[in-house]
Order: C-alpha cells, then structure tokens, then sequence
C-alpha cells in the first residue's frame, strides 16, 4: 500500500472518531464524574478505537498512530471541560457576590 493510499486511510478514521466523540454543551456541563480508564481514555472510547481498528484494516503501525491521536483528541477535550467548568465557577462567585450586596 503507497504513503498517500495510508495517509488518506488514517485520516478518514481519524474524522470518523472526532465526528463520533465531538463535544455539546451536555459534555461541557457535565458534572459526572470521568469513567473508569484504559491507558486514559474511557473503556467505551477503547472500544470505539477497536472498531475503527477492523473497519479499516489497520495494520499496528496504523493503529498506533489512531490511538495516540484519539488520546491527544480526548486529552484537549477534558481540557476544555476543565477550563469551562472554572469559568463557570469564577461566574458564579462574581454573581453570588453581586447578591449578598444587594
């Protein structure tokens, strides 16, 4: 199989995953606590790698290079979350002493 056959295999899992995993406002918001991990991504994202792995006939090289993207990918998300939620924190306190001065 040449480089650019690989490359454009790779990246088309690589969309397929952030189109399944993408972040709303519901996972932003959330405040469950983070599920139970493999190696940092949840057991379901796991499973969701092990699928893409077979559908598109990975090779380990191939699928190596997934995990690590998905793992960077999920990484930023949690990232995100983590500065919302301290914004949202930080609004909360200007607002609750907005209130106890009124």
């Amino acid at each position: 199989m040449d480089v650019e056959t690989r490359k454009s295999i790779l990246m088309d899992a690589f969309n397929e995953l952030k189109e399944k995993w993408s972040v709303d406002e519901r996972f932003l918001s959330s405040k469950e606590e983070e599920p139970s991990t493999v190696e940092g991504l949840p057991e379901s994202k796991v499973n969701d790698l092990l699928q893409l792995r077979e559908k598109y006939k990975l090779d380990e090289i191939g699928f190596v290079f997934l995990v690590g993207a998905a793992v960077g990918f999920y990484q930023g998300q949690r990232n995100v979350k983590t500065v919302v939620r301290e914004m949202l924190s930080t609004v909360n306190e200007v607002v609750n002493s907005f209130l106890r001065r009124a």
